[in-house]
């Protein structure tokens, strides 16, 4: 029993040094140093020319790649007690000295490469075209067998929902990216924590830019303008949560939708923010309310509220004409123009209807005047002559009346 409570007592006093573990944040790859037991809110001082060596070989020890990015600051205590010359193995710093001094910093977020992940050109950081970082480059993925799967892990990657849909194969959606293309048919079952642990060719990937993946998660946050006759005008809609909701017009005012023309690109002074003709519904989505202040340049700076009847209570959709909208007339004439799907499919169906009555009506017109010109012409022309006629007489004829004389008749004879 006494070697069992000799190596009990080891345990218990190295748990009492405390050596700091690596405390791993969602995905795997990005991670910070705690002190364990009740001290894990503490922070962990490391002498200055220690931390990024350590910072090394912790993201290669976890198998994610060289570092990305190390967040530090300086210790909070001014002489604060350092751990230096530490080993790194299973989670835990190990085999520590420690010094006080002041010249001490400590590390608040590592991101190792594996974890680097962006989505470029989009409207939002969570849309975009897929970009990984390796050996201090960033690049693409191909998008062979690229899939939902494959999206989902990149969206949970960067804190961004699930995958809404994928892009690829230059379909134009976003712009194709330079440099290398790191990873090819992927094949994610969409539980691993990024890309780089979902299986994937091993050879050197033979695709081009014009291949570069995309995805669009759930929480990409957008705006447009909808019914209008151009992309700067119409219905605000906002992008959340995987759908398009409305902003109710409580208190919409030229502030918010100077806002909302700014970030559309569409000029910075709308024309017109209410009073349109006929007024603007909702779409049955998510309900948005936004309050900002003279600082804020973008919607997403604003409080935001969804949802909030007494904040939307007999509301319509906002709406704006901004100053860069090619219907200035309207504007001006008080007009709106909201089409919906429904709506432009009438409006077509009613216009070819005319049109096949116009058509109709001319073919119809164009016939019965030709009937009466033919009928005319048959009435008017000389009467056609038989060459078998009996009765073919040049001149004059005096008809006289000719009655057959009776004969008396004889006894006994027959005339």
């Amino acid at each position: 029993m006494k070697p069992v409570k000799y190596i009990l007592i080891a345990q218990l006093c190295c748990l009492c040094q405390g050596d700091p573990y690596v405390h791993l944040h969602a995905g795997g790859c990005k991670w910070t140093l705690r002190l364990p037991g009740n001290r894990s809110s503490d922070e962990v001082p490391l002498s200055s020319d220690s931390a990024d060596p350590l910072a090394q070989r912790i993201c290669q020890g976890l198998g994610c790649g060289g570092v990305y990015h190390v967040d530090k600051t300086g210790p909070a205590a001014p002489n604060a007690t350092c751990f230096h010359d530490c080993s790194y193995k299973d989670h835990r710093l190990q085999n520590c000295s420690r010094t006080v001094g002041s010249d001490c910093t400590v590390i608040t977020e590592a991101v190792c490469g594996h974890q680097a992940l962006r989505l470029v050109g989009g409207p939002d950081r969570c849309a975009g075209r897929v970009e990984l970082w390796r050996n201090g480059m960033w690049g693409t993925v191909c998008d062979d067998r690229w899939d939902l799967r494959d999206a989902g892990v990149a969206c949970a990657q960067l804190g961004c929902g699930y995958a809404l849909s994928v892009t690829g194969q230059g379909d134009g959606s976003f712009a194709p990216g330079r440099g290398p293309v790191h990873l090819d048919e992927l094949n994610c079952t969409g539980q691993e924590g990024n890309l780089w642990a979902c299986p994937a060719a091993q050879e050197e990937p033979d695709c081009g830019h014009k291949e570069d993946a995309g995805v669009i998660c759930s929480e990409m946050r957008a705006i447009r303008l909808t019914g209008g006759l151009d992309r700067c005008s119409g219905k605000l809609e906002v992008h959340r949560n995987g759908s398009w909701g409305t902003v109710c017009d409580n208190c919409w005012n030229e502030g918010l939708a100077s806002v909302v023309c700014s970030m559309l690109r569409c000029g910075a002074t709308p024309l017109k923010v209410s009073q349109f003709v006929p007024a603007l519904a909702h779409n049955g989505g998510t309900l948005w309310y936004y309050q900002c202040g003279p600082a804020e340049r973008s919607l997403w700076q604003c409080r935001e509220f969804a949802n909030r009847t007494h904040l939307c209570a007999h509301s319509k959709a906002s709406g704006v004409i901004c100053g860069g909208t090619t219907t200035a007339a309207a504007a001006a004439a008080g007009v709106f123009i909201s089409a919906s799907p429904e709506l432009l499919s009438a409006v077509t169906v009613c216009l070819l209807l005319l049109l096949l009555l116009i058509i109709n009506t001319v073919l119809c017109c164009h016939y019965r005047r030709r009937h009466a010109f033919l009928f005319q012409q048959t009435r008017s022309g000389p009467r056609p002559r038989s060459g078998h006629s009996d009765n073919d007489y040049q001149g004059a004829v005096d008809l006289v009346k000719v009655t057959a004389a009776v004969q008396p008749q004889t006894d006994g004879q027959w005339s």
